[in-house]
């Protein structure tokens, strides 16, 4: 393939802010190291040089032919001008020489005047050298006296302080003579105090062995007092497994839970029903009302068959305005498990507020609010006393739209307990860790004090360690069992 019928240029892209060119060359080329190693600025370079040389590669056979056939023309041209230059040359000469007389002239009169002021300067130099060395003969015949009178003024102090030599010396005698005797004066005083140190020592290591002593007593009762709560805690336990494998003792202990927490909290009596068909399980008379009261203590779902014997219940006893019914631990069938109180009017004139799940509710909010709805039932109770038939549809209206209300403030109740009892129970939980993380740091400080004790007392063993954990289950007290969190 023959090179110079091909152009060597190929293709060009930008890259960012460079570009890239490729070009052709022959297989046998190789690009020279300089070229390679070269940075972009230089290569730039090398190529406008390359393209000047390309042009003028270009232009030689024109150069060429006018050489030949111009050169008559070109001698003609250079005779001429350089009988131009000798002419010049000559005319400059002439101007350079008078030029040049002038300019030595005028360095000759520079040079005489700068000769006098030199001898002028060189005597007023040679003046002041004069005075100069006069006074500095003065200077040193004063340094001289100077010197004479400061020798003598350290001879006299030398003697001084000789004298003063020989004064402190006579004083470091007597003292070395009294630096016994304070020698033996701070022996006694160190024995003395040698000794009242010791004193104290076995006073503390006997302070500290009857610390050690009561300590070791303490946790010796502390693990009876363990031994018995867990023997009693046993007992319980044994308890509530034997009532629980019975229906009956199971629901006897919810009743008795709940009457003794109402009696506690509200001051409210309940009497005992079960026993009255078809009167609940227990009743009672709340601002001068009769109300019913229910209460399951299942371990699965209320069904709704319960449910029914309750609205019996109540139907069959116009006298009682309002009945609870409860669930301690589980839902009520039919019923919004998102809902844990829910009321329902029944009858006409009879309230019926049902309780899912009461024991992951909050108590206290619970109680209070059962006693708010008792409250409004009597005043629904009033009402419809004293109004006349005349009235009835208009305080129906009214009724109606009171209900809406009431059972909203239920429901905002329910959902505000359900959230007072879930924070209740995270702040219980982080004050139970920050308590065993503090009570785990006392251990660990009350096992480095009784290493201390029994290394004092000579009593430490490197296979004496205090079981920790014995120690927590000691000091711990007794937890209650956590709840199942409310699924609302």
């Amino acid at each position: 393939m023959d090179c110079n019928n091909h152009c060597s240029y190929i293709a060009h892209k930008k890259s960012g802010k460079l570009s890239v060119y490729s070009f052709n060359t022959e297989q046998t080329y190789n690009i020279p190291v300089s070229i390679m190693t070269s940075n972009i600025e230089q290569f730039q370079k090398a190529l406008t040089f390359s393209a000047k040389l390309i042009e003028l590669e270009k232009n030689l056979p024109e150069e060429y032919v006018k050489d030949i056939l111009l050169a008559d023309h070109v001698k003609q041209l250079d005779k001429k001008y350089s009988d131009d230059i000798s002419r010049i040359e000559k005319s400059q000469t002439t101007d350079m020489l008078s030029k040049f007389t002038s300019i030595t002239q005028s360095l000759s009169e520079k040079e005489r005047y700068y000769t006098e002021q030199i001898k002028q300067i060189h005597s007023e130099y040679a003046h002041q050298i004069k005075s100069l060395t006069k006074e500095k003969a003065i200077i040193e015949d004063n340094a001289t006296a100077a010197k004479h009178e400061i020798e003598s003024n350290l001879q006299k102090e030398i003697k001084q302080i000789r004298k003063q030599l020989v004064e402190k010396e006579a004083e470091v005698h007597a003292l070395a003579k009294g630096d016994a005797l304070v020698r033996e004066q701070c022996k006694s005083e160190n024995e003395r105090m040698i000794k009242i140190i010791n004193e104290k020592n076995s006073d503390a290591i006997n302070a500290l062995r009857e610390s050690y002593l009561t300590t070791m007593k303490l946790k010796e009762e502390a693990l009876e007092q363990r031994e018995s709560r867990i023997a009693q805690k046993e007992q319980e336990l044994q308890t509530t497994l034997h009532r629980n494998a019975s229906s009956s003792f199971r629901g006897q202990d919810g009743e008795s839970f709940f009457q003794d927490i109402v009696e506690k909290k509200m001051k409210w009596k309940l009497t005992d029903t079960s026993t009255i068909p078809h009167s609940c399980d227990h009743s009672a008379i709340i601002h001068k009302l009769n109300v019913f009261f229910e209460m399951k203590n299942y371990t699965t779902d209320v069904r709704n068959e319960q449910v029914t014997k309750f609205l019996r219940d109540m139907k069959e006893h116009p006298e009682v305005h309002i009945g609870i019914f409860i669930s301690l631990h589980t839902r009520i069938a039919c019923k919004d498990k998102d809902t844990p109180i829910s009321i329902e009017w029944i009858n006409d004139s009879q309230c019926a507020v049902y309780i899912q799940k009461f024991m992951e509710l909050d108590e206290d909010h619970t109680l209070s609010l059962i006693d708010q709805i008792i409250k409004l039932c009597g005043m629904y109770s009033k009402l419809i006393s004293t109004s006349d038939i005349s009235e009835e549809s208009v305080l129906q209206g009214r009724i109606d739209k009171a209900r809406i209300y009431i059972e909203e403030y239920i429901a905002e109740t329910s959902c505000l307990i359900k959230r007072v009892t879930n924070d209740y129970k995270l702040h219980k939980q982080l004050v139970e860790s920050s308590y065993s993380h503090t009570l785990s740091v006392l251990k660990s400080l009350s096992a480095a004090i009784n290493t201390a004790l029994e290394i004092l007392t000579g009593e430490y063993k490197e296979d004496n360690m205090v079981d920790t954990a014995l120690a927590q289950e000691i000091t711990d007290p007794p937890k209650k069992s956590n709840r199942k969190k409310s699924t609302s």
